[in-house]
């Protein structure tokens, strides 16, 4: 319950803010995208020492068609191991070429057995492509730090 408690305000602190890495952008108080364009799921482990490395896959349903892609991501700050499980939509996505690429994104907070990120998370690539994520962590894991997040088509 602490650990459900502290990960909810140090997300909430942040609030929707996307750090991008690698010098991808921010986006900070900007209007809302205009609506979903796709949906994504994805699986990924995360191991952290201080930095972070994580990989996994995912699936992107886009004009009718569902597209598999590899997610790898590296990041600073942090310790632990922990599973992420998402799904989100996608935002100013028009043509399937946009969508790999580095994305960004803030993070903190505490994982312990199971906990979910409320509002979800926005990331964010330099061809303008937007997903929010509702993500369900399951591990052992303090996070705090920037990650840079790598989306690559299959």
């Amino acid at each position: 319950m602490a650990a459900r408690l502290f990960t909810r305000r140090a997300v909430g602190g942040l609030g929707l803010v996307t750090v991008f890495a690698a010098g991808v952008g921010a986006r900070t108080g900007s209007a809302q995208p205009s609506g979903p364009v796709g949906h994504v799921t994805i699986t990924q482990t995360q191991v952290s020492l201080l930095g972070s490395v994580s990989w996994g896959s995912g699936t992107l349903t886009f004009e009718g068609h569902t597209h598999r892609f590899r997610v790898r991501g590296l990041g600073v700050g942090g310790i632990g191991v922990s599973e992420l499980r998402a799904n989100g939509d996608v935002y100013a996505l028009s043509r399937l070429a946009d969508f790999p690429g580095l994305y960004g994104a803030a993070r903190a907070g505490a994982v312990a057995g199971s906990a979910a990120v409320r509002g979800g998370v926005w990331l964010q690539n330099p061809a303008g492509v937007s997903i929010q994520l509702r993500p369900q962590r399951t591990g052992v894991a303090l996070q705090i730090g920037a990650d840079g997040l790598l989306i690559e088509l299959e």
